[in-house]
Formats: C-alpha cells, structure tokens, sequence
C-alpha cells in the first residue's frame, strides 16, 4: 500500500501521469522511472499488452519500489488480472475494457480505479475514481475523430477545479510540451503523457518542464492553494513548490 500520504489525496493534487511500457527494447526501465519520477511525475501507470506477465510485474515492483522512495504512486494500465495479482493501488481501465465495478470487485477496498472516456456520455456517467478524457491531439483514430480540446473544455465544466468534490481527470492524447499551453487553456490542470517522455533523450528534463508548466498554471489560480490544503486534511507543512 501507498505510504505516507493517503491514495484519494495523493491523486487530487497529481498533475503528471505518465504511461509507459516495460522499455524491454531499451532495457533501462528502472532508470528511467527514476529519471522520469524525479523529474516531477507524480503517477507512472505502466502498461504493455506485449510484455509477458512475469516482465509485467517485475517491471510493476520495480517502479513501486521506486516510488515509494519518492513519494510516487504507480498505476497498472488495462492489465485487470495483473493488478488483481499484484494488489494494485491504483488500476486503470480502458474506455471499452473492464468496467470501473468489475475493477473495485477484484482490488483491495483501499485501490482506485481510472477509467479513459472519449465522449460526453462516458464523462458524465463515469464511476471511476479518476478519468482520462481525450484524446485531444491527433486527428482519428480507426476513423473515429477525437474529441479534441472539445472534450477537455466540457470536462472543466463538469469536474472543475478548485471543487473539492470534483471527479479528478488528466486530459491524454498525444500532449507534449508546445501544445501544453492550449491544454490548459481549454481548462486541464492534469494531464497525462506518454512519449513527451518516454521518447525524450532526457526524460528528467522532459518531465521537470511539463510539470512546470502546470505548477506555473496551479500557482495562477489564487483557489488552488487551499484546494490543496483541503486535499490533505489541513495541509500541515504543505506548499506549492517549483521544480529545480
């Protein structure tokens, strides 16, 4: 189980998630969490439907271990019967995968269960403890268009920040550093990515200047900060910093 600071809270005030397989071609993936974690993400969800199920959960332990030295929380992605093996903390389901209730039903009662939504249906009628809505950039997909910052925009307005009830969700889909800025616009102070990173010749770096900018976007709001208070009951020794 996740120490120091309860899963719920933890997830409130998370601003990068990160998704990345088992780096089996690059063979580096401890060293990469570390990279990646001390750069400032605060959720590292792996996920590989190519990876063996014993490379899955090692590569799942090995970034636990990780994170749990730097204050980090790690999702299993779209692999239901792995984080039932591995008692996940965090699992996360695809749009048309498990349900969100089959996730609760096989997790320990502490976990939380994401789930990916692309339409407004999904974003509003979602139990997830969390939500991935997008994608936002690229286009179509098996030619269906994504929703775009459509999405994000009516997501803002369903589970605004600072509301302290809002659902949490991180805007996905092909977001890297320069078009950032657009997804904030549109309302995101979450986001999830996956190759700004994982395809970054320096994933610390790659990680510090994302975070930044969505430290910059938190920091702007005047409400966020006690938001944040409130997350962690009070907030006794907790600020906003910004990233070395």
């Amino acid at each position: 189980m996740t120490a120091l600071m309860g899963l719920s809270s933890r997830l409130k005030v998370a601003k990068l998630h990160l998704i990345t397989d088992v780096r089996a071609e690059q063979g580096d993936f401890r060293d990469f969490v570390v990279e990646a974690l001390q750069g400032g993400v605060d959720v590292l969800q792996v996920r590989d439907s190519a990876a063996s199920q014993e490379e899955f959960l090692e590569a799942v332990a090995m970034a636990q271990s990780v994170a749990l030295q730097l204050n980090a929380t790690v999702a299993v992605g779209q692999r239901l019967d792995l984080a039932d093996r591995f008692q996940a903390d965090v699992a996360h389901v695809g749009a048309a995968g498990e349900s969100v209730d089959e996730a609760r039903s096989r997790l320990p009662e502490h976990s939380l269960v994401g789930q990916s939504v692309h339409d407004s249906e999904r974003l509003s009628a979602s139990s997830a403890d969390y939500l991935f809505v997008g994608p936002v950039f690229g286009g179509s997909l098996d030619g269906v268009t994504f929703p775009g910052l459509r999405l994000v925009r009516e997501a803002a307005r369903r589970h605004p920040l600072p509301a302290h009830d809002a659902t949490p969700w991180f805007a996905v889909g092909g977001i890297t550093r320069e078009n950032l800025g657009q997804v904030i616009e549109a309302g995101a102070l979450r986001v999830a990515v996956s190759s700004a990173i994982n395809q970054a010749a320096d994933p610390r770096a790659a990680a510090s200047e994302l975070k930044q900018q969505l430290l910059d976007a938190w920091n702007a709001n005047p409400d966020m900060k006690d938001f944040a208070l409130k997350s962690f009951g009070g907030g006794q020794g907790l600020k906003f910093i910004t990233q070395p």
